[in-house]
């Protein structure tokens, strides 16, 4: 992945520099920034292995992210909670 596919995914999906900073900002969770973060350092022409070293991630992490948005686009990028317990307000764990 390079800054030429990169360029090609922004322009597929009517993104600029400037809003991938905008989301970097604005994303509702840190996992959200932190992937937004990692497209606009990707978008600034770093390598998936500089990337990954500036944000303690593994490559190939950065690289999965990348192609996600690629095909996916923006809602690729969405951090949605896997395992753990619920949290203690959904019904079920109220206590009486």
């Amino acid at each position: 992945m390079g800054v030429r596919e990169m360029a090609r995914w922004l322009e597929r999906w009517e993104l600029g520099v400037k809003d991938l900073q905008g989301r970097t900002i604005l994303a509702p969770t840190p996992r959200e920034r932190e992937r937004w973060y990692a497209m606009l350092l990707l978008a600034q022409g770093w390598t998936a292995a500089a990337t990954a070293e500036a944000l303690d991630r593994d490559p190939h992490t950065i690289g999965g992210w990348a192609s996600a948005f690629g095909e996916g686009g923006p809602r690729a990028l969405i951090f949605e909670q896997t395992g753990g317990s619920p949290p203690p307000w959904t019904k079920g764990n109220r206590r009486s």
